[in-house]
């Protein structure tokens, strides 16, 4: 008898997407289902290493690019919206003939506007309900586009709490809902039960990392995104993080097939990664006195549960990322800095007197997946 089988494709917008899907993923093998990942690059790296279960098919990202300067980055995004329709209607054509091979019995797209089947189960993952665009006769068009465009889909599933005590506000909690039926998952936080890495073997990343395992770091910089914004952030942590003379790390969020914990440079103070698998990045987490992210909704997720002093650096222009900022400082949640004009020193001294405050946290549960999964059969 065929196992009951899932094809499950994040878009390439920085690696958060992928990596909330670890958990769902895995949760669907728990339940029984052949899971199908379509995707590339830097994603598939990510994905394979967490998965090996998991079969993956090859389909081609949105590949977009974001501006050096953020003011200009409405321009380069609207002249890629071509791009963009390109890639929809791509990876439409490319799962009717991958539905075609495989006969999967549902389809899960994070974020993929294109990712649905007229006749296949299609769920549609998405914590922007309310994008916050530049302008707000912007949001308001680009929300009444995106919910006669989820009417495509059987179901829309939101990885956050539903209700005033969520973790993003406006973005998955707004006023007006779509038609199709929703459900809030709670938090898909992959690191939430993975095991502390304190191995040492001869890969020249752990035995670095092993090297310095009880010694604290200052702080741990997570690094993503599309370039070049993500480039531009690596080399600010990296720079200052030396020129202080300090105990850190920073993962540059650059994962591959062939050396996944790349280091990329170390002195007696630091190290810069490449990536780091899960149980490595939670070693690294827990021994850091501050976290320094983007503020990337996937990545708070993941790091509530750890209780560490956030500090978010925004990517410039970014929307969603300014909106969490602003609103997780208000909630204490965070500290938040411009990334024009963050300077290491001053954040980490302003963060020693900041009132932080423990963001609330709603576990995801396979219990709750499945019985979400047989109302899209009802």
């Amino acid at each position: 008898m065929k196992r009951p089988s899932i094809c499950i494709s994040p878009i390439d917008w920085g690696l958060g997407h992928a990596t909330r899907c670890i958990t769902l993923i895995k949760a669907f093998e728990k339940l029984g289902y052949q899971v199908f990942v379509a995707t590339e690059g830097y994603h598939e790296a990510i994905l394979r290493e967490a998965l090996p279960n998991a079969h993956f098919l090859h389909l081609r990202g949105y590949r977009i690019r974001y501006a050096k300067w953020g003011f200009t980055l409405p321009i380069v995004l609207l002249f890629q919206v071509p791009k963009i329709i390109y890639s929809i209607i791509y990876e439409n054509n490319w799962l009717k003939k991958a539905q075609a091979q495989y006969e999967f019995d549902m389809i899960v797209s994070d974020n993929r506007f294109g990712f649905y089947h007229k006749n296949v189960p299609s769920v549609f993952i998405t914590h922007q309900l309310n994008l916050q665009l530049h302008f707000a006769w912007a949001t308001k068009a680009f929300q009444k586009l995106q919910y006669n465009w989820l009417k495509k889909y059987t179901a829309c599933w939101i990885p956050d709490i539903d209700g005033p005590n969520n973790l993003s506000g406006v973005l998955a909690n707004p006023k007006d809902k779509p038609s199709i039926p929703l459900w809030y998952m709670g938090c898909l936080s992959r690191l939430i039960d993975a095991p502390i890495d304190n191995s040492s073997d001869n890969n020249s990343a752990t035995h670095s990392a092993t090297a310095h395992s009880a010694t604290p770091t200052v702080f741990l910089g997570i690094v993503s995104g599309p370039e070049p914004q993500r480039t531009l952030l690596e080399n600010l942590l990296w720079k200052a993080g030396n020129k202080l003379n300090i105990p850190f790390i920073v993962i540059a969020g650059t994962p591959s097939k062939e050396e996944p914990n790349k280091i990329i440079a170390e002195n007696k103070n630091a190290t810069l990664y490449a990536h780091l698998a899960a149980p490595a990045l939670v070693r690294e987490i827990k021994r850091a006195d501050y976290i320094i992210c983007r503020g990337g909704y996937t990545t708070l997720m993941e790091l509530i549960p750890f209780e560490k002093k956030l500090i978010f650096i925004p990517t410039p222009g970014q929307t969603e990322q300014l909106y969490l900022g602003k609103l997780w400082q208000e909630k204490n949640w965070a500290i938040c800095y411009a990334q024009e004009n963050f300077k290491l020193n001053f954040a980490l001294e302003e963060a020693k007197s900041f009132h932080f405050k423990q963001a609330p946290f709603k576990a995801f549960s396979i219990e709750a997946l499945e019985a979400a999964i047989k109302k899209l059969s009802l």
